[in-house]
């Protein structure tokens, strides 16, 4: 005999799954009316609280999710929420947006205080070692973007085959030679990005060197150009967009011309990029995708609709050549 989900109940009754959860947990938050009558179709239809890994009786859902994400201010992070925030909004839920300071003990502590007050967690890019965050999904749902943790379901973005296309066509324009601009030491994907470049580049015969960045409130500063200029090279990959940027205007301060002297490629495909001048060549993705399929995944964890397991979603960058980039002068 199939068993009865929470989903076929808010499908004959006509409401979402995170109502139908609600109706049968906490019955103060829809109307008497919707209350008697969702338990009524559940009863029609056999379904019952113990068809559940946990009684909602016991973990009482309270209808909001917590997405802690390291700034406010890069704005990719506001483009995951916008597909979470579409999604919840279609199931009933709420979103809260919790920013971590790009600072691994203030997300600690957030981790803590959001298990208390939210029914399920999205972490963004996240600081904090894997056991705090598989201890953190032993007590709610968790889902994390850009990261894989065993035992977690993660949304993950594959750059591999973008960066193989980037380095192939700065190749193919004359170039011999890339730096790398780092990110943060402790961001996952930063890890990525420079192994995906090492791999290609080794396979190629490109030259790959990687200089530390260090930064004032305008963005990269004199420390890191003298840093680059010791062993100049005629391209640069960085580590996302507004990175890339910084570092176009820094080359420019001094003479260089992009992409006449240097050829920049950035990630992230943000509207900074877009609007640069030239316009930055960069490796981005859909990430209101991101956020949908996060949420979505996480959602299906809270109301007990379906188990996923812990394999993690995977989606696929994409190259996006512009005028940063061009041959190398003779």
């Amino acid at each position: 005999m199939t068993k009865v989900t929470i989903r076929d109940v808010a499908t004959a009754a006509g409401v979402s799954p995170a109502t139908v959860s609600r109706a049968l947990s906490q019955p103060g938050r829809v109307t008497l009316e919707t209350a008697e009558r969702i338990r009524r179709i559940a009863d029609e239809l056999g379904y019952r609280s113990r068809d559940v890994a946990v009684d909602p009786l016991e973990r009482r859902l309270v209808g909001e999710i917590a997405v802690l994400v390291p700034n406010l201010s890069y704005p990719i992070f506001a483009d995951y929420m916008h597909g979470m925030q579409r999604l919840c909004d279609g199931r009933g839920y709420a979103v809260s947006v919790n920013a971590t300071g790009d600072r691994g003990d203030a997300e600690r502590d957030l981790i803590a205080r959001c298990l208390k007050r939210a029914d399920g967690l999205v972490l963004v890019a996240s600081r904090v070692p894997d056991t705090v965050i598989r201890k953190a999904a032993q007590t709610k749902p968790v889902v994390v973007i850009n990261r894989l943790v065993r035992g977690v379901q993660s949304v993950i973005v594959d750059d591999r085959a973008s960066v193989e296309e980037a380095v192939l066509e700065l190749k193919r324009l004359g170039h011999r030679s890339i730096t790398y601009a780092p990110g943060p030491a402790s961001s996952w994907q930063n890890g990525l990005r420079w192994q995906g470049l090492l791999t290609v580049c080794q396979r190629e015969g490109v030259k790959l060197r990687r200089v530390e960045c260090s930064y004032t409130e305008r963005g990269v500063d004199e420390e890191t150009f003298e840093r680059f200029a010791q062993r100049p090279t005629d391209a640069i990959v960085a580590y996302n967009d507004g990175l890339a940027v910084s570092f176009m205007r820094l080359l420019e301060g001094h003479g260089l011309n992009v992409p006449g002297d240097v050829s920049v490629i950035g990630f992230d495909d943000t509207m900074e990029g877009r609007m640069s001048s030239p316009k930055l060549a960069t490796i981005g993705v859909d990430r209101d995708a991101v956020g949908l399929l996060a949420a979505g995944n996480l959602l299906d964890r809270v109301l007990h609709i379906a188990d996923a397991g812990t394999a993690p979603e995977v989606l696929h960058s994409r190259f996006m050549p512009a005028g940063s980039i061009g041959p190398v002068r003779a």
